[in-house]
């Protein structure tokens, strides 16, 4: 006579031979309740106490019991005579074997080897699962990692018990098995996860919007044959994972099916030539994109800012060129909007751009409002031109192959870099040596003192025009270089700090017309005294190369040579007139650097005007003009400009003139003497022509005598005066070092 067990094998065999499909559990003895004397003592509550209370199995814990809804009795599983109520009869007689042959359970382990009777596939499925493995590392030895109550238990008052008596279908609600508890029992081992997954788009899918399809654990790691994605058996391995996820995500798996990344053999496979800008040869899936537990909604910042970096474990080439983009920036930076891989190229759709289904696909033979290039641009850029299709964005200027035109700009510019920070860099250097040596030897001179007499050397304009300048270029910087150096954490900081991009881009665009507004009133003022010089008889050549002016003339050659001649310790310290070669240099520079980042700048604001006239790649050589240029101009500023005007050892640790306009009768007899000479007679000569129209000779002798030049001479400020003008100037130093480190420290880490 066979046993029970073997039965039940036959039973599985020949079934699964002639459906062709996996077996299904069988149903049990179905004996009548009647006939079942186990619940005579086993039912009754009051039997049991202390230890013996686990024997104890309410009615109402098997009233919606799966096995017993299906006729599986108490001996079916424990053995025994459940007819019987003599107790040697009724209980199975042999531990681990009851009648029949039938397990009569123990360990845990035994228990799921007694349901593996009936759900063989299951249990083999979990045996060879990645939670085998667990069970095998287990110290206590005790089975619990492979239990089938541990998931198919009981769910009593919101816990779960391991209890194997009232186990529901998992479609049942109550089961521990069903959608949101089979979560929190994953959980329960595997907590780290069940963090990440509260916080995904499925797991917010189910606990927020309460939707019954939504993903849940057994949906992608199955319910028995669990194993590690890189498992070709498991339902996440690359070439599966499509499927898995299309049980759920049908017509998207239908387009991948059809894009680039699954057209042939499928997503998750070898593909036939290695990825465009990249060295892999395998297709990307689902889980490539989306990855791990974290799943962000595909709307969300948090997954559009990291979906460059993850198309750039295929495209790395692509993606580090994106990087250097003003999309890759404002990317880096945690823009949602900037435009990302899928605006462009698609997200599950994607085609080659020769294809004329692509997104991408430009046609130069048709219109360019016809092509489907066109159409993905005009969502962020709506009035775009035809030439705008022209924009490269994956422009790469360190690449003279791909763009030889930007790539020679580029070198151009950083020649100009480096010639201009090497050059003045060796003249601070110098300077700095000399300029202590000489302090040490002959000391400093006085500088302004609260309430003494200084002379006037910078008027209201130019301390007003240098204010809005300093702040506007400040402002500039602090807005600018956080997206220059997008990938840098302090970066990002202080992008975060003033707002993020939506704010930085309105306040710079605010300051670069400050700029330009601050260029055009000196050029004015400059015509302006030009024409008036003229009227009063001065001559051309006197009025642009004259003491007065800050245009370059040979004065300038003449005091440089001098200087260098001091730095070697071969000549003495030479003087200089009104403006001195540097101050000219600086002045015309920042002429410079408004007229070249303002102008990139106005196109970059302004594309698709531009493009009306210009083709699409003058968008991709003003980037890098405006981007490097304003690197040249700030590191100018924050570290030679600032040196020759405050860090130098006869002027640390700030010179004041240009913010008081006034410069000590020590400094000036020092350092200028010729301009002192000049003021002083110039104004002695009006004082005389003044006298001498009224005739009043006494009021000149006096005036000679005395000295007097009120008109260019002015009391200093008041300590407390003095220091909150040193305060302002003290935060826009601050400001600029601050960002210089910055810069230093972007260069040193690459």
């Amino acid at each position: 006579m066979k046993t029970l067990p073997q039965i039940l094998l036959t039973t599985l065999i020949i079934a699964a031979a002639l459906q062709g499909v996996a077996a299904q559990p069988p149903a049990g003895s179905r004996l009548p309740p009647d006939e079942n004397k186990c619940a005579t003592c086993h039912g009754n509550k009051d039997l049991w106490e202390g230890d013996t209370l686990r024997l104890y199995v309410s009615a109402e814990s098997l009233a919606h019991d799966v096995h017993r809804r299906l006729g599986v009795n108490c001996h079916d599983c424990h053995g025994g005579d459940p007819k019987s109520l003599q107790p040697g009869d009724a209980h199975a007689t042999d531990v681990g074997k009851g009648e029949g042959g039938v397990v009569a359970f123990r360990p845990l382990a035994d228990v799921r080897k007694l349901c593996g009777l009936c759900h063989t596939d299951q249990e083999t499925e979990l045996r060879k699962g990645m939670h085998a493995k667990a069970e095998k590392k287990d110290p206590s030895g005790d089975g619990t990692v492979l239990a089938c109550g541990r998931c198919h238990g009981v769910l009593q008052d919101g816990k779960f018990s391991a209890k194997v008596h009232g186990m529901r279908s998992v479609r049942d609600e109550q089961s521990p098995a069903f959608l949101d508890h089979q979560v929190r029992i994953c959980g329960g081992c595997h907590e780290e996860h069940l963090e990440t997954y509260n916080q995904s788009v499925h797991g917010l899918g189910l606990s927020e919007l309460g939707l019954m399809v939504t993903a849940s654990c057994a949906d992608c790691h199955g319910a028995h044959a669990i194993y590690l994605a890189a498992d070709d058996r498991s339902t996440l391995y690359s070439t599966k994972v499509a499927a898995t996820c299309g049980k759920c995500h049908r017509f998207i798996e239908e387009r991948i099916q059809k894009s680039v990344h699954g057209r042939g053999n499928g997503a998750g496979s070898l593909a036939a030539r290695v990825a465009p800008g990249g060295k892999e040869r395998r297709k990307p899936s689902c889980t490539d994109c989306h990855q791990r537990h974290d799943l962000a909604d595909p709307k969300s910042t948090v997954f559009r800012v990291l979906l460059p970096n993850r198309c750039g474990n295929c495209h790395g080439e692509l993606s580090d060129q994106y990087a250097m983009s003003i999309h890759g920036e404002l990317t880096a930076l945690g823009y949602g909007p900037g435009a990302k891989c899928s605006d462009c190229h698609g997200a599950h759709d994607i085609l080659p751009t020769s294809d004329p289904s692509s997104r991408l696909y430009y046609d130069t033979t048709l219109p360019a409002s016809q092509s489907s290039r066109m159409q993905t641009c005009l969502p962020c850029h709506p009035h775009a031109a035809g030439s705008f299709l022209e924009f490269d964005p994956h422009a790469d200027y360190t690449d003279p192959q791909r763009d030889p035109v930007l790539y020679w700009v580029y070198m151009g510019l950083l020649t100009l870099l480096f010639s201009v920070f090497g050059f003045f860099g060796a003249h601070s250097a110098l300077w700095s040596v000399r300029s202590l040596i000489h302090v040490l030897l002959h000391g400093r001179p006085k500088a302004l003192a609260p309430g003494a007499v200084a002379y006037l050397r910078f008027g209201s304009f130019h301390r007003v025009a240098h204010t809005l300048m300093l702040i506007s270029f400040l402002g500039l910087a602090l807005t600018g270089l956080p997206l220059k150096y997008s990938y840098q954490d302090w970066a990002k900081v202080l992008a975060h700090l003033l707002g993020g991009f939506e704010s930085t881009k309105i306040w710079h665009r605010v300051f670069g017309v400050f700029n330009f507004v601050c260029l055009a009133t000196y050029l004015l003022r400059m015509a302006w005294h030009l024409v008036n010089g003229r009227r009063n008889g001065t001559s051309w050549r006197n009025v642009v190369f004259g003491p007065d002016s800050p245009v370059p003339n040979l004065r300038d050659l003449t005091d440089f040579l001098k200087m260098i001649r001091w730095f070697l310790g071969l000549g003495p310290k030479p003087t200089f007139e009104r403006w001195s070669y540097w101050e000219k240099f600086d002045f015309w520079g920042a002429c410079t650097d408004v007229v070249i980042i303002g102008f990139t700048g106005l196109i970059l604001w302004f594309p698709n005007l531009f493009c009306t006239f210009l083709p699409g790649k003058t968008l991709n050589i003003a980037k890098v003009i405006h981007s490097t240029q304003a690197l040249l101009a700030t590191g100018f500023v924050f570290a030679i400009h600032f040196f020759n005007t405050h860090f130098r050892p006869d002027k640390f640790p700030m010179d004041l003139s240009v913010l008081t306009g006034l410069v000590s009768e020590d400094e000036l007899r020092e350092e200028r003497p010729e301009y002192l000479a000049r003021i002083r007679e110039k104004r002695l000569g009006q004082i005389e022509a003044a006298g001498l129209k009224e005739a009043n000779l006494e009021y000149i002798e006096r005036t000679r005598q005395e000295g007097k030049l009120n008109e260019v001479r002015a009391t200093v400020p008041s300590r407390k005066g003095l220091w909150l003008i040193m305060l302002g100037g003290f935060v826009a130093l601050a400001v600029g070092l601050s960002l210089l480190v910055g810069m230093i420290l972007a260069g040193i880490g690459g």
